[in-house]
């Protein structure tokens, strides 16, 4: 075990950056003595936005003092009867990465071969890339001036009649803002994401085709796939054969839905559209469902009927939101669950504050997958989102799990995918030689203490490629 930290860089110096940093612009700030310095203004007319350039890295090169994680330690406390994990062991190693990928992990002392490129980590603690797997890049205020979300007389007509009238005026700028956006993903530690697109009879296709150009841009630091979301109703609006030509455009990997009982007011032609507009192009589904119990559970058993009859469905199916199994027994979870297993259907979800407790854990442990995501980021629906999907992970360990360092480090899962540093019996399952190196490196000494404090990403990498933030050189 080594938790030291190279160069003589205490752990406290690289926590936050907030010492020496802030010290440095206080004294700028001050000026010289006896004079008051004249300080510009700070530009705050739009929302500030995350770098969009970072250094290149070759192909091939050495990435020196990376903090990987060995096990967990448990101790025996005299108060308690049995022994109980308290810590992480964490060693300090050297990874080649070449193509793309880990291609060796190697001792921490091994010699790196003369003229190789060469970077330090500085001890700080490797962890799997994040994924956002559930957002609506294709709008947002996100990028441009600060506007908080209206009041709403009739609930969700009145944000549909909002965003009819802002739709238009954001086409413009609809390419911009995404890149914002997934700046600002790449800023938190994602390169993984799904992304929802409207179409509509106002935007129509201009979403999509501005979504598509905008990810064609980050085909080399983000990995996407797009569902195509029929935001004011599959039947309401007379959308379906606006979702027949996004279909036939291509570079659509799934159909969206939304709210077949309240919104389109025919759960059953609204399920069996959306099915069939899935099985004649060959798409997956993701819909979303955010009505109580008594609507939602016939509308997500008719979605799973229609699968249990199209087999080519099962694996490619997700639930979105799905509020209403918060008011489920236990013993109806556990049956609702064991079909959604058989099924291969997944959950998602933007970790909702404030409503009944969903039941994420519940799920995960009758080994359903749940996935998460930013869901809006500053629009006219929310005031909210700030794509950080490491903070959806605290947020369901407050929520749902205690604060253990096995237990933190067990929900770091719900914003990796599941691909966690150790398994749960405590052996190292990531990185191995041959995995993909996308990946954060963290100011943190172990899994528990990333989710909990939230440290910053300091170095984002996607496929070897540096995508946000910095690492020096080797010395």
């Amino acid at each position: 075990m080594d938790n030291s930290t190279p160069s003589g860089l205490s752990r406290r110096g690289f926590m936050g950056g907030a010492g020496a940093g802030g010290l440095a612009l206080g004294a700028s700030l001050m000026g010289p003595p006896g004079r008051a310095a004249a300080a510009s203004l700070i530009d705050v007319s739009k929302v500030t936005t995350p770098a969009a350039s970072v250094q290149a890295l070759p192909n091939a090169y050495y990435l020196a003092n990376v903090r990987l994680e060995t096990g967990f330690v448990e101790e025996k406390k005299a108060w308690l009867d049995k022994p109980v994990i308290t810590r992480t062991k964490t060693e300090l190693k050297t990874l080649r990465i070449a193509n793309g990928a880990v291609a060796e992990i190697l001792d921490a002392k091994a010699a790196v071969p003369a003229g190789a490129a060469a970077y330090d980590a500085q001890g700080q603690l490797m962890l799997p890339t994040f994924r956002d797997m559930h957002i609506h890049l294709d709008k947002s205020f996100y990028g441009g001036p600060w506007e908080a979300t209206l009041p709403t007389q009739r609930g969700r007509a009145d944000r549909v009649a909002q965003e009819q009238e802002l739709l238009p005026k954001l086409l413009p700028v609809a390419e911009e803002r995404t890149a914002a956006m997934v700046r600002l993903m790449h800023s938190q530690g994602t390169t993984v994401c799904r992304s929802h697109c409207n179409v509509d009879p106002v935007s129509k296709l201009g979403n999509l085709e501005h979504l598509k150009a905008s990810l064609a841009r980050f085909k080399d630091t983000l990995e996407s796939t797009i569902i195509i979301f029929p935001q004011h109703g599959l039947l309401a609006s007379d959308s379906v054969g606006l979702m027949r030509e996004a279909l036939k455009s291509g570079g659509v990997d799934f159909v969206g839905g939304v709210d077949p009982t309240s919104f389109d007011h025919a759960m059953e032609k609204s399920v069996d559209t959306t099915v069939q507009l899935a099985t004649d192009f060959n798409v997956g589904i993701d819909v979303h469902i955010h009505e109580p119990r008594e609507t939602a559970v016939p509308a997500f058993n008719r979605f799973m009927d229609h699968i249990e009859r199209n087999k080519q469905l099962q694996g490619k199916v997700t639930f979105s939101h799905a509020y209403g199994l918060a008011a489920l027994s236990k013993e109806e979870l556990k049956d609702f669950a064991a079909r959604m297993k058989a099924l291969d259907i997944t959950l998602a979800t933007g970790v909702p504050l404030g409503k009944g407790a969903m039941p994420l854990r519940e799920l995960h442990e009758a080994g359903v997958r749940v996935i998460c995501g930013t869901d809006s980021v500053m629009d006219w629906w929310s005031s909210f989102g700030n794509c950080d999907i490491l903070q959806k992970a605290q947020e369901i360990a407050r929520l749902q799990y205690p604060s253990t360092e096995y237990d933190l480090s067990r929900t770091l899962g719900y914003a990796t995918g599941f691909v966690t540093p150790l398994s749960d019996k405590g052996e190292p399952a990531w990185p191995k030689p041959g995995d993909v190196a996308s990946f954060n490196l963290l100011p943190a000494s172990c899994s528990a203490e990333a989710v909990a404090r939230l440290p910053v990403r300091n170095a984002v990498f996607h496929k070897g490629r540096l995508v946000h933030g910095a690492v020096p050189k080797a010395v």
